[in-house]
């Protein structure tokens, strides 16, 4: 393993210290010319489509009506970054702070990190993927992983798409997360300072600690230096007084899902059994259903298991319905 860079200090990360192209030939199973013509047509192998948030057939609240866009790159350009990122992106270990999208960590791992903590706060930065541009991406190519510069301009043309980072790539959490490690030294550093626990969720950061709150302007002044801006609406402060919410999940003594989150599993499953959902709706109800109750399996197992078996049952009773009708 490769020492990391000196700037990158108190970070471990695994170089690639990739300057052969019949290295990269190998590990990606195409040849240069074909790697080059892809990259410098990148454009040609997307198929964006916008994304409209749909309330689920369970919930109280209406879908917003804003559309979000994914680029959805397609083969062979994905088969290209699906290999980037199993044979180059997951080789390295990133800082420990940096959990999502990262292989073997989720929101529980997040979120534990901040248990018995006096405040949290939690900060988000706008429109994350959009703002990272091909020259970050280029830099963490090149200076943070230690690629050729051949390499790393080829390798951004791969992993970029009209100028930002796509949204629905493989490879674009990962590179997202060294990024934010390349700007993020300032708020390590305050954090250090303060003795405050920080963690990040891709675009999601949290903070706990006694000072919490003191490193709300720090976060803000060092997004701004790296090109990224907070969401001001969406920062939150929680102190002693409060319930402190993360990715959806209470954190108190322990962790646990927010009680509206079952509430909405119980009327889903109500909903089914009364016969309130159609039957070319039943399969994509009972999916989204199954969904939620994975989810919450992550920190109660028990009432997952509960709800598991009360849908098998709900869903057998209307599909009975149904074909009865």
């Amino acid at each position: 393993m490769s020492l990391p860079p000196k700037n990158e200090g108190r970070i471990d990360l695994t170089l690639l210290d990739l300057y052969s192209l019949r290295h990269l030939e190998a590990l990606l199973g195409r040849t240069r010319v074909e790697l080059e013509d892809i990259a410098r047509h990148a454009v040609r192998h997307y198929r964006p489509f916008p994304l409209r948030s749909e309330a689920r057939p369970f919930s109280r609240k209406p879908a917003r009506q804003k559309k979000r866009w994914i680029d959805n790159p397609v083969d062979p350009l994905k088969a290209i970054q699906s290999r980037i990122l199993a044979r180059m992106l997951k080789r390295v270990m990133l800082p420990e702070h940096l959990l999502g999208g990262v292989r073997g960590k989720s929101i529980a791992d997040n979120v534990r990190r901040h248990l018995a903590n006096k405040y949290l706060v939690t900060i988000d930065i706008r429109n994350f993927f959009p703002s990272i541009t091909p020259q970050q991406v280029y830099a963490a190519w090149r200076k943070t992983l230690n690629c050729s510069p051949r390499i790393a301009h080829l390798l951004t043309g791969l992993t970029t798409f009209r100028g930002r980072l796509p949204q629905g790539a493989p490879t674009s959490t990962l590179l997202a997360n060294l990024v934010l490690s390349a700007i993020d030294g300032e708020i390590r550093d305050a954090c250090t300072t303060n003795r405050i626990t920080y963690s990040s969720w891709v675009d999601d950061l949290a903070f706990s600690g006694d000072t919490a709150p003191k490193i709300v302007g720090p976060v803000i002044a060092a997004l701004r230096n790296g090109g990224f801006s907070a969401s001001h609406q969406k920062i939150k402060i929680m102190g002693p007084g409060n319930r402190k919410v993360l990715n959806n999940l209470v954190i108190g003594r322990f962790v646990t899902v927010r009680k509206e989150y079952v509430t909405r599993i119980r009327a889903g499953i109500h909903n089914l059994m009364c016969g309130k959902v159609g039957p070319s709706e039943v399969d994509g109800y009972v999916s989204s259903l199954e969904g939620s109750i994975g989810y919450l399996g992550l920190f109660d197992s028990k009432k997952s298991e509960k709800y598991r078996r009360q849908l098998d049952q709900a869903r057998t009773f209307a599909m009975s319905s149904h074909f009865a009708a």
